[in-house]
């Protein structure tokens, strides 16, 4: 759960109701359970913000919403701004700012790591349904480019923004939104760097700060603590990790947890879930997403580990009740 007054859910707020107005602004929020008066007083969850972000891209009839409304979050009132701000070097401020994200936002890890001979930032989702939410898979990453150019300066271009699912017929607007390269169905959802780019020196390092910082930040993860995920949850990020092509059967997630299907079936069922319930679930999450965003049925079909076409087409009939293609007309 993210805290009161959660300064990111405002900021989607005040952009969604200045993109599509006040009328469609309250819908929207009341179909995530919340009022428009008293959502800055209210706890909000990841995926009450996901499902708005979702919801507010399919009203504006605009996939790229989502990304443009999370380029426009540059600043931000935590600890881990703050501490990131007055770090000595753009490396420091992302490992500072990563150890204590937790304490504003519990569903994600910020990773440092190599790929493929480069330094790269993952954004690591650990609730498996918000994996399905790609407006907010995209919100977050396009929200970190924005804030790295807030603290390292507006001429700061990475490499390449990556995401990890299919680009949909808008593709190429995402890089005049970001104005660096986008790749889609990339191996990590986040940042690939250029040669260099974290060591650069940062104009707001204060030592003391960064110290006094990473006291308070540590006293608070103590008193916190760790919120475990539920088994749905994890099922569903080991089902997307492997995605596009195949999904794994329930051996398979059984073993990738260590321990039985009995057991992993006994605690699914304890969750309200069947296995099989949840793979149809996701999958036609998904499909209706890439469905949206314009991929081909052909390769949707792939994608979500189906043989063929005609395969895929019975699920969704069986699913939605009418065909894939009548769905994407009017989507």
């Amino acid at each position: 759960m993210i805290p009161n007054k959660n300064e990111r859910f405002l900021h989607i707020c005040k952009h969604v109701e200045a993109e599509l107005g006040n009328a469609v602004y309250s819908r929207l929020l009341a179909g995530v359970g919340l009022v428009p008066n008293r959502v800055s007083e209210m706890q909000v969850s990841a995926m009450q913000e996901a499902t708005l972000l979702r919801n507010s891209c399919q009203a504006a009839d605009d996939i790229t919403l989502a990304a443009r409304i999370g380029i426009a979050f540059r600043q931000a009132s935590t600890l881990t701004a703050y501490i990131a701000r007055s770090s000595a070097t753009l490396r420091q401020a992302i490992e500072n700012g990563a150890r204590f994200y937790s304490l504003s936002d519990d569903s994600t890890e910020f990773i440092l790591k190599q790929d493929s001979g480069s330094e790269v930032m993952e954004v690591v989702t650990s609730e498996g349904a918000l994996m399905r939410h790609h407006r907010f898979q995209e919100f977050r990453v396009f929200g970190l480019l924005a804030r790295l150019r807030a603290i390292a300066g507006a001429e700061f271009y990475p490499k390449e923004l990556c995401l990890r699912h299919e680009g949909g017929v808008d593709a190429n607007s995402y890089e005049k939104i970001a104005n660096c390269p986008v790749r889609f169905a990339g191996p990590f959802n986040g940042i690939r760097f250029r040669s260099g780019a974290l060591d650069r020196s940062l104009p707001g390092y204060d030592q003391d700060l960064v110290a006094y910082l990473n006291e308070l930040g540590a006293e608070r993860l103590r008193k916190v603590g760790k919120v475990k995920q539920s088994f749905r949850a994890q099922v569903e990020a080991l089902m997307i990790g492997r995605l596009p092509g195949r999904i794994l059967t329930a051996n398979e997630i059984a073993s990738e947890l260590g321990m039985s299907r009995r057991t992993l079936t006994r605690h699914l069922t304890q969750e309200g879930a069947g296995f099989r319930q949840l793979v149809d679930e996701l999958r036609f999450d998904l499909a209706k997403t890439y469905l949206r965003d314009g991929l081909n049925i052909s390769e949707i079909a792939f994608i979500l580990g189906y043989g063929d076409h005609a395969a895929f087409s019975t699920a969704f009939r069986r699913w939605a009740g009418r065909s894939p293609s009548a769905f994407q007309k009017n989507r």
